[in-house]
């Protein structure tokens, strides 16, 4: 078989099925909630997300999937974040990834993509060499995770992280020009097309993301007002034949007149608390190996190096 045997086409509902039996292939398990969501998710938001299939004689060969995403992990640039590929035994080596990659390719270009990523299991050798004939590289970033039963309300050296001491509650709408300007002081950018569209994400589409501000008394009345702090996070229910749940902090900010209240921390513990009590099983996120204050933090936090490779392709 070669490439122009191969169609490759947009995902629709009516492959949910085969593509759920071809995933089973690598998973081991059938994972219909996950791909049911997906498809829901890319025909709510069609500039979100791209699922594309790879058909050959009338049959499912293949598919990927991925995300859109612009400002999380504090980036400024367009990326598409790949979470999930399979390939039929049947039609391995014969053309059917590399269908799939140059369509996907074409379509994250158009939607003004820089850079294709992903992170991978590192003892996943096949999936692993595939990333890398298809031009994939170890990117810049620690991968670092945390189980959702693994931290307590006095982790952080003993300091007191409940709600008395750190009030916090849920992001509403009022809050954004507050966070606005937050990230503003810490990053020295406008990125505020990123945070109206998170947070239209958090009020808008239950079960995608959880979010929380803290508030602490403001004695010198500055212009960040109340809210001192913030974090989102994603809850990712299968990327790579995942079968457990798992949420993914993207964004967060604490006013830096306030860092030394804890509220970082505290952010982190009542996240943590809210994700186990939704039956989340672990949290991860994305670190640039050089910002060694993040890092320093997230440690403190209990974060640890997750079993797992950032990979990126740049788009030119």
């Amino acid at each position: 078989m070669t490439e122009n045997n191969v169609k490759v086409r947009v995902l629709s509902p009516d492959d949910l099925e085969a593509v759920v039996a071809l995933d089973q292939q690598f998973s081991g398990s059938p994972r219909q909630d996950f791909f049911s969501k997906r498809l829901k998710a890319q025909q709510q938001n069609p500039d979100t997300f791209i699922s594309l299939s790879a058909e050959f004689e009338g049959n499912i060969a293949g598919f990927v999937s991925c995300q859109m995403l612009e400002g999380e992990f504090g980036g400024t640039a367009p990326i598409a974040v790949l979470d999930a590929i399979g390939v039929d035994r049947e039609y391995q080596r014969r053309g059917v990834g590399n269908s799939l990659f140059t369509r996907l390719i074409d379509e994250v270009r158009q939607l003004g993509g820089s850079e294709l990523q992903s992170v991978v299991k590192w003892d996943q050798p096949d999936l692993l060499r595939f990333f890398s004939d298809a031009g994939f590289e170890l990117a810049n970033r620690h991968v670092l995770e945390l189980a959702t039963d693994a931290m307590t309300e006095t982790l952080a050296e003993g300091t007191d992280l409940s709600r008395d001491r750190v009030p916090m509650r849920s992001l509403t709408e009022q809050d954004l020009d507050s966070i606005i300007r937050i990230d503003r002081h810490i990053t020295d950018q406008d990125r505020t097309a990123y945070y109206q569209r998170t947070v239209s994400q958090a009020l808008n589409e239950s079960g995608i993301r959880v979010s929380l501000v803290a508030e602490k008394d403001d004695p010198v009345k500055d212009k960040l007002a109340t809210i001192r702090g913030f974090i989102m996070a994603r809850v990712d229910n299968g990327g790579f034949g995942l079968t457990s749940s798992e949420a993914v902090i993207d964004t967060i900010g604490v006013d830096p007149s306030a860092q030394d209240h804890n509220i970082g921390q505290a952010l982190v513990s009542q996240l943590v608390a809210n994700l186990k009590a939704l039956h989340v099983e672990s949290i991860r996120t994305e670190v640039p190996w050089d910002n060694f204050n993040l890092n320093g933090f997230l440690q403190q936090c209990g974060f640890r190096p997750a079993q797992r490779l950032a990979l990126t392709c740049p788009i030119h």
